[in-house]
């Protein structure tokens, strides 16, 4: 105990010594990095509102078991990246890591299931404890929309063509649209078994965290950047192989609408999201630009997440599709001449004629003019 406390005053004492600073990760917007951000939000709120879709705020802390249940163990969100801790209260609580999971507890927990379908949006900070780096920091901004309730895969198209809709009213150049899909869960499972038995052959050739994926979740192991991870799963077996008529039926519906809607897509068989949630239709935009990095390319990205609800105990296993849009990353590709702006307000001061007193001091202001100079 004497300890603990002798500790504690000493940090105490280190504390009072430093400059404040901000926290790794966490950054302060300032000027026209703001006047971006909030240019992003204003145009995703007006695009998603003509598309029918409406506001909803969501706390940005949940019960811990929101995201564990909803997330997948074997992601690297929930085994590494989760702002996570116990209240007074000993209850599990996190910092939400990203907005599609509060979104679907709050229709369970305010009885919307009952009043289908919803069409929702969303802006706000989000928690990873990830590596910062540029276009990647611990708090970040989101932009992001949730159709619950509508199965049919026009859904999927009218997210992707609003998602497009909303990058070219923002004037982002060089967007590529990637797509992908991971069935149903038949197809999944019958894929699942085969990626399993290919890496498991291959075990010693994989990375530390891809090794623990295996039994955890084989097809994250696609996600994997690791270059050796790379060079393994070049050969792997196709989902394409694996997928049930419906799912290939449901999938060629949506290229069909990407079709008569003019936007370009390209297939990625490998593309699978980092989250277990997904199935059938995946997507991510991204954009090959040098302000952006390699790495962090993708700037929208969604997918279909039938049965989420579900898993977080709700009355139903409802449909649900959607993206989200980081805003650090597309405030990135913007240029200053892209925000609008208006000029600054010109200050007017008005002040009474200054006017030598009998003895030569400035005459005292009467209390009427004060009182006009204020209004």
């Amino acid at each position: 105990m004497q300890a603990r406390q002798a500790c504690s005053r000493g940090l105490r004492r280190a504390y009072s010594t430093q400059a404040p600073r901000p926290v790794r990760g966490m950054v302060d917007r300032l000027g026209a990095a703001e006047l971006r951000h909030r240019h992003i939000v204003r145009v995703a709120q007006a695009t998603a509102e003509s598309f029918g879709f409406a506001p909803i705020h969501t706390p940005v802390l949940e019960y811990s078991s929101v995201f564990e249940r909803t997330l997948g163990a074997g992601t690297d969100v929930v085994n590494k990246e989760l702002y996570k801790f116990l209240d007074a209260s000993a209850q599990w609580m996190t910092m939400r890591p990203e907005g599609t999971a509060g979104v679907a507890r709050a229709l369970v927990s305010n009885g919307l299931e009952r009043s289908l379908p919803q069409r929702l949006y969303y802006a706000g900070p989000m928690f990873r404890h990830e590596r910062p780096q540029r276009g990647r920091l611990r708090q970040f901004d989101q932009f992001g929309v949730e159709a619950l309730g509508l199965p049919h895969p026009a859904a999927d198209v009218e997210c992707i063509e609003m998602g497009w809709v909303l990058l070219r009213a923002l004037g982002i150049a060089g967007a590529e649209l990637q797509l992908n899909t991971l069935g149903d869960t038949a197809s999944r499972q019958a894929y699942r078994a085969a990626l399993h038995a290919y890496f498991a052959d291959r075990r010693s050739q994989l990375s530390e965290d891809s090794r623990r994926r295996l039994d955890l979740n084989p097809l994250r192991i696609l996600d994997s950047k690791d270059a050796a991870d790379a060079a393994v799963v070049a050969d792997a077996p196709q989902f394409a192989a694996f997928l049930s008529p419906e799912s290939y039926r449901r999938f060629e519906f949506v290229q069909r609408g990407l079709d008569a809607l003019r936007i370009p897509f390209a297939l990625n068989t490998r593309l699978v999201r980092g989250l277990d949630y997904y199935q059938h239709t995946v997507w991510e935009i991204v954009c090959a630009s040098e302000k952006l990095g390699r790495s962090q390319a993708t700037v929208l990205a969604g997918g279909r997440y039938d049965g989420l609800t579900a898993a977080l105990g709700g009355a139903a296993s409802l449909p649900g599709v959607g993206w989200a849009m980081g805003t650090e990353r597309l405030a990135l590709l913007l240029d200053d001449s892209q925000v609008p702006s208006s000029p600054p307000p010109i200050p007017v001061l008005v002040a009474p004629e200054r006017a030598n007193g009998p003895s030569g001091s400035t005459r005292a202001v009467s209390d009427d003019v004060y009182a006009y100079a204020l209004q």
